[in-house]
């Protein structure tokens, strides 16, 4: 294939993956209004003798788990019962209930805001080809179960 033909192969290619990422006004100002929703539950003032104060980390032995509210937050489930709302520095394209992710740990055994993590790729899992977008962790805030409960629901309604 000469030099031109495989130029206009690529800029077509590049032409069909991003026009899957093009929304609407409508679709951006409902995705702007459940933000807002969700700020507005994450800033309930909470007992901090009850739930503690935010934090810009949690040691790996604090959560059991994390997963995405959206494509703006993650959950981090930790023991007895406590959980925070990760408010990552900026959306994460690509990131869903079922995403798989991995977190890159730094030297301390600590995930902080500012460390990066990496989406998979849900039809490419295997290669690193399959990688998806590289995300931004911020604060760390504590957060109720009725809190969660009022993401989730939502979230849902999406």
């Amino acid at each position: 294939m000469d030099a031109k033909k495989f130029a206009i192969c690529v800029v077509a290619a590049a032409l069909l993956a991003f026009s899957g990422c093009a929304t609407s006004p409508e679709d951006e100002r409902r995705r702007q209004d459940m933000e807002a929703d969700i700020d507005e539950i994450l800033g309930y003032e909470l007992d901090e003798a009850e739930y503690g104060t935010p934090k810009n980390c949690l040691s790996t032995r604090e959560y059991r788990s994390f997963r995405p509210l959206g494509d703006r937050h993650l959950l981090f489930e930790g023991r007895n019962d406590k959980l925070w709302v990760n408010m990552l520095r900026g959306r994460c394209l690509g990131l869903e209930d079922d995403s798989r992710f991995i977190m890159r740990q730094n030297m301390s055994g600590q995930t902080c805001a500012k460390d990066l993590f990496e989406v998979m790729d849900r039809f490419d899992p295997i290669s690193s080809a399959g990688m998806g977008p590289t995300c931004i962790l911020g604060e760390f805030r504590p957060v109720s179960k009725g809190q969660v409960a009022e993401i989730e629901d939502r979230l849902d309604m999406r």
